[in-house]
C-alpha cells in the first residue's frame, strides 16, 4: 500500500515512516521540513501529493504555542486548516483511508489544576482503555 505521511519528517511521522517500511508498504513523506513547498495549507501540492497514493497517515501539525497566545493564528493556520485543505483534497481525489493521530499537543499533557484536588496528573492508561 502506498501511504503519504504529512508530517513524515517530525519525531511521530518519522516512526510510522519505519513501520509503514518495515511492513512492506510504500510510505510517501510530505513534511515542510523535508521541502518548503510541502506545506499541508496549500491544495494544490496537497493534492499533487496523493496522487497515486492508497491512504494518509496525518501528522503534519506545529508543536504547542510556542512562547504565547500570539502563535494561536499561525498554530490554528498549520493544524486546524492544515487538515482541513488535507480532508478537501482527499474528497477531490478519492483517497478514502485516513488515520489522524495526534500526540499531547493536540490534546495537553492532562495536568489540570482542580480546585478541590490541586494539581491533577491522569496515571498510565491500561491496554483496555485504549
Amino acid at each position: 500500500m502506498r501511504v503519504l505521511v504529512t508530517g513524515g519528517a517530525g519525531f511521530i511521522g518519522s516512526h510510522v515512516v519505519e513501520a509503514l517500511t518495515a511492513h512492506g508498504h510504500e510510505p510517501v513523506v510530505y513534511d515542510v521540513r523535508a521541502a518548503p513547498e510541502a506545506d499541508v495549507r496549500n491544495p494544490s501540492t496537497v493534492r499533487d501529493a496523493l496522487s497515486g497514493v492508497d491512504a494518509v497517515c496525518h501528522q503534519a501539525a506545529m508543536v504547542g504555542l510556542g512562547v504565547g497566545f500570539r502563535d494561536a493564528a499561525e498554530y490554528v493556520s498549520r493544524n486546524d486548516l492544515g487538515t482541513a485543505v488535507l480532508l478537501t483534497a482527499m474528497a477531490d481525489t478519492g483517497v478514502r483511508r485516513l488515520v489522524l493521530a495526534g500526540s499531547m499537543v493536540v490534546y495537553g499533557e492532562g495536568r489540570y489544576a482542580c480546585a478541590r484536588h490541586g494539581v491533577v496528573r491522569p496515571g498510565p492508561r491500561a491496554v483496555a482503555d485504549l
